[in-house]
């Protein structure tokens, strides 16, 4: 048995503020959870569409433009608009993508609007 004081390396988690550039449309970030630079995200005001259902009024569709300059697994170099589809997020980088989007949304609409005329004439008594 030694009676030389042994040393070892270990990893630890250190806490100190890190100053970074803001951008004028932020409004809030992930802070309180990040560890590392690289979980730093920007975020943009929300917007929902909103509806009245049983339960009561509740948000969907929502969207905000968000940028995570320091992510290393899925870097962004530039902001993207994120929009929140059943419980997931979709990042659309450029308004091609949001074109996309949209297109697919209005089509979804227009299936909803010929089913709302099926249910009128079922309703009135067709077949």
């Amino acid at each position: 048995m030694s009676t030389e004081p042994r040393t070892v390396h270990v990893n630890v988690f250190l806490t100190k503020s890190l100053e970074i550039d803001e951008p004028a449309w932020c409004v809030g970030h992930n802070n309180d959870r990040a560890q590392y630079k690289a979980d730093i995200t920007h975020n943009g005001p929300e917007i929902s569409a909103r509806i009245d259902t049983r339960r009561g009024t509740t948000d969907f569709l929502t969207a905000w433009i968000s940028h995570s300059p320091y992510s290393v697994l899925a870097p962004e170099p530039l902001p993207v608009l994120a929009i929140e589809v059943g419980g997931d997020i979709l990042n659309c980088e450029d308004t091609a993508d949001v074109r996309a989007f949209t297109n697919l949304v209005r089509a979804h609409l227009d299936v909803l609007e010929q089913l709302g005329l099926e249910l009128e004439r079922i309703r009135g008594g067709g077949e």
